[in-house]
């Protein structure tokens, strides 16, 4: 039997699954994953989400949100349609949103402007929020640390930050969402950062279609490949798999708040 896995963070609805969707479900299944988080980066995409997971129930669950790198992030209309399908009760996070200085698609203000929206869109409905953050630690802090003691709760995904980083995210009660990287052989300084992490605290990705784990680096990811990422972070920490693997998916599913199907 394959341990117990969940992928907290995943964009099934991208062009690159339109040929073998139901496959690489099929095939996330067979891996033992028994639930996936199907992540939006706009309002188009939280519908087509939402229209996946109803087509696996029990296992596919959509979060609603505008990503950092979208211009969909400046417009209006997107947030007033944000709000509306997160009213639907569809969706079990809000997100994927955040701050991203790397990619510079969008300006930064803007963003904070949608993240700080979206913020307050989560604690209205008193859901969890699926962060994004590249090379934006220190304005993801400041945002932050606004809604220190409002309950916001929710996971910073696919972290790459250093030491101090980490204990920032820590202490404001989120959970590390960790994916391929930690796999790859020159970031031995997250598999160190990795060993730091609670288990009560720790999520499984891939963040599919991208940063596929060793041994499929360079490859499309998928869902299944998040048992790669259990494996080596069992190693890391000095855990057995399948009790890390079963800690991890317990956390998602009180997290995003859904049963585990199939365990």
């Amino acid at each position: 039997m394959p341990p117990l896995l969940v992928d907290t963070h995943c964009h099934l609805a991208w062009p690159d699954f339109d040929a073998d969707r139901d496959e690489v479900v099929r095939r996330a299944r067979d891996a033992g994953v028994v639930a996936a988080v199907l992540v939006a980066v706009d309002a188009a995409s939280a519908e087509e989400v939402a229209t996946l997971a109803a087509r696996h129930p029990d296992w596919g669950h959509p979060t609603a949100g505008i990503h950092p790198s979208e211009g969909a992030l400046a417009d209006p209309e997107q947030m007033a349609a944000l709000a509306d399908l997160l009213d639907s009760g569809r969706f079990c996070a809000v997100g994927e949103t955040g701050l991203d200085a790397f990619h510079e698609r969008t300006p930064l203000g803007d963003q904070r402007r949608a993240l700080e929206a979206q913020l307050a869109l989560a604690l209205e409905r008193d859901l969890p929020v699926v962060l994004h953050c590249r090379d934006a630690f220190a304005g993801l802090r400041e945002v932050l640390d606004v809604h220190r003691g409002a309950g916001l709760r929710g996971v910073l995904h696919c972290f790459t930050g250093d030491a101090s980083d980490l204990e920032f995210v820590l202490a404001a009660g989120l959970h590390v969402g960790l994916g391929g990287l930690v796999t790859f052989k020159p970031r031995a300084d997250l598999r160190e950062l990795a060993r730091r992490v609670p288990r009560e605290r720790l999520l499984l990705e891939t963040d599919a279609p991208w940063l596929a784990p060793v041994p499929h680096r360079g490859r499309r990811n998928e869902p299944a490949f998040v048992a790669h990422v259990a494996e080596v972070l069992a190693t890391v920490r000095g855990e057995e798999l399948e009790g890390l693997a079963e800690r991890c998916s317990r956390n998602a599913a009180a997290l995003f708040g859904f049963d585990l199907a199939g365990s």
